[in-house]
């Protein structure tokens, strides 16, 4: 068995989006727990499955202890990159898509984020679709919806 990476009283951040897997209290299965960034602190840790390390995570903003695994968890004094967009938001384009030099998305495009993808050292990426189009665009190529600003839609 390998053993505990964090302990009691480490300040760590969650890297990925936290969800009710059925076993927290009082809250729908699959809603958001705890958004990825967050920090909080380890009050314990142990296995499961025998297998499997699980530390008992305290995010004292948010008055909660969820257990986390540890891959979901970094040492909070690591570099951290937020990212602006999340999985079902949607975003406009900053810039137009072309493919084999034709315009496939025009920039202010409406587009839906499927996924985030996070690799050391850079910014994130979003997987994002839009119509049959589905592509990996980085951060700087999306924009938030503002009401002022009606996104050209397709």
């Amino acid at each position: 068995m390998n053993s505990a990476k964090f302990g009691y009283g480490c300040k760590v951040r969650v890297v990925e989006n936290i969800r009710n897997d059925g076993s927290f209290p009082g809250c729908k299965k699959g809603a958001l727990l705890v958004r990825r960034g967050a920090t909080g602190y380890v009050r314990q840790s142990g296995y499961y499955l025998q297998e499997q390390i699980v530390y008992q995570v305290q995010f004292i903003n948010r008055g909660l202890t969820i257990g986390c695994k540890e891959h979901e968890l970094i040492d909070a004094e690591l570099v951290w990159q937020p990212n602006q967009f999340e999985y079902g938001d949607k975003a406009a384009l900053t810039l137009s898509l072309s493919q084999q030099g034709e315009v496939v998305a025009k920039k202010g495009s409406v587009v839906d984020v499927l996924a985030v993808r996070r690799k050391p050292k850079t910014d994130p990426c979003y997987r994002i679709q839009y119509g049959e189009l589905d592509v990996e665009v980085p951060e700087r190529a999306l924009a938030a919806l503002t009401e002022e600003e009606p996104a050209y839609v397709g």
